[in-house]
């Protein structure tokens, strides 16, 4: 039994949408898409697209934070003979290695944070400006998510430089 064109049509959401011409390229029909969202739709999407930089920027402190805790465990293990027992906790269990396993393990998983950091930042600033292009489009007000990265750098800076008397 087959269905017919406008129920399925009304059941995928593209009903009163129209569709892209033969003539234009694959990039207009999107375009044209973005062009009629209605103020609501487009604040919508503005702030879909503020949390997914926050959670990019989220990710990055994650990282951050355990480079920082791998520097400190190399800084400690610096010292140390390399046949010295130690421990090192793999996911959830504990295991015995020597100094010299250790380190350059840590080591290289230092190498993959900064490098992955240095990927996220790059992504975080251009999601950034993606959404900063969004609201300039479409004529919204980028205050509010200016004002919360504001506020979330300085928290972040506040955290990072110890403590102000």
């Amino acid at each position: 039994a087959s269905v017919p064109s406008a129920t399925r049509a009304s059941d995928t959401g593209l009903r009163g949408r129209g569709t892209a011409r033969s003539e234009e390229g694959p990039g207009m029909a999107e375009e044209e898409q973005e062009q009629q969202l209605s103020k609501e739709e487009a604040e919508m999407r503005l702030q879909q697209m503020r949390a997914a930089v926050q959670e990019q920027m989220r990710q990055i402190n994650i990282l951050e934070m355990d480079a920082a805790e791998h520097r400190l465990v190399l800084e400690a293990l610096d010292p140390l003979q390399g046949g010295r027992k130690c421990f090192r906790m793999v996911g959830t269990v504990i295991v015995e290695r020597t100094v010299s396993d250790v380190k350059p393990a840590l080591t290289a998983n230092l190498e993959q944070m900064k490098a992955a950091v240095k990927k996220l930042t790059e992504s975080c600033k251009k999601q950034q400006l993606e959404a900063d292009a969004f609201a300039a489009k479409h004529r919204l007000s980028s205050k509010q998510g200016a004002a919360q990265q504001a506020e979330e750098q300085e928290g972040a800076d506040e955290g990072s430089s110890g403590v102000l008397i």
